[in-house]
């Protein structure tokens, strides 16, 4: 099966999908009058393109045998696609609790967003076995097992998501310090580069919302020791990224969130 016939049939869908959703995030900035329904709006449909693309990433890699490389060139490509389509959204549920921990919004909004982040999740599980039936590429006529990515005892790999999640961090506190022409690419590099450390332990997915739209279908593990794998890690590593640079938790220092950080309607 010839990899330029695999890869322009996930190219296709990847490339579809995040059209689609750019023109449904055109839509809600246009017809919706709300800001806080807006951003909510925003954040299912990007979910989503993140979610739908990365379980074709998924597909392509498993199945498809490409290089390392350039499922590592495709992973720094899509992700700053994604940077640049996003529109503000998180896409991850320790992002929307960071901005919690942090003081920056207050608690009902960042439930919200926690709540739309996962069902896009939902969405992408029931969406993408129906896009697949197009047959697209020669990957989706096949009948899919997925297995877990977790390559360790799950304490570890609890570990090893942990700091997949604290090097993100870490490295977006700095990006205000760099270009803006240059972020997206930072980002990009940074996410690559975990990628390449992680994947082949645990799959390096660090983000709650996404390990439940990919790991969470798989065989080979528990939900339980999903849940602390992919859940618990990133959120401990999370926590401690915002320790570590703000020297305490600010939401444990305020009584009240700061007015100008408010999401308001």
């Amino acid at each position: 099966m010839a990899i330029l016939h695999l890869l322009m049939g996930s190219v296709a869908l990847i490339g579809s999908t995040i059209v689609l959703c750019q023109l449904l995030r055109s839509v809600i900035r246009w017809k919706v009058k709300s800001d806080r329904a807006q951003d909510l709006l925003i954040e299912v449909v990007s979910t989503l393109q993140l979610c739908c693309c990365t379980r074709e990433m998924v597909l392509l890699g498993t199945l498809g045998g490409i290089q390392q490389w350039l499922g590592l060139t495709l992973t720094y490509l899509l992700t700053v696609l994604h940077c640049a389509t996003f529109q503000g959204a998180t896409c991850n549920p320790c992002g929307s609790l960071e901005q919690w921990l942090r003081a920056q919004s207050p608690g009902r909004y960042i439930i919200q967003k926690l709540a739309a982040q996962f069902v896009a999740a939902v969405l992408s599980r029931v969406l993408m076995p129906n896009i697949w039936l197009l047959r697209l590429s020669p990957l989706h006529q096949w009948d899919v097992v997925c297995w877990s990515p977790l390559n360790m005892p799950p304490w570890q790999g609890a570990l090893v998501e942990m700091t997949c999640a604290l090097s993100l961090f870490l490295a977006v506190h700095f990006l205000p310090q760099v270009k803006p022409q240059y972020r997206y690419h930072v980002v990009a590099l940074t996410i690559t580069a975990i990628v390449y450390a992680g994947a082949p332990l645990t799959g390096a997915v660090f983000n709650p919302a996404l390990a439940f739209a990919v790991v969470f279908l798989c065989q080979g593990n528990s939900l339980l020791q999903y849940v602390a794998v992919y859940w618990i890690g990133p959120i401990i590593g999370m926590v401690v990224s915002v320790v570590i640079l703000e020297r305490g938790i600010p939401k444990l220092r305020r009584d009240k969130v700061s007015p100008r950080h408010v999401k308001r309607d």
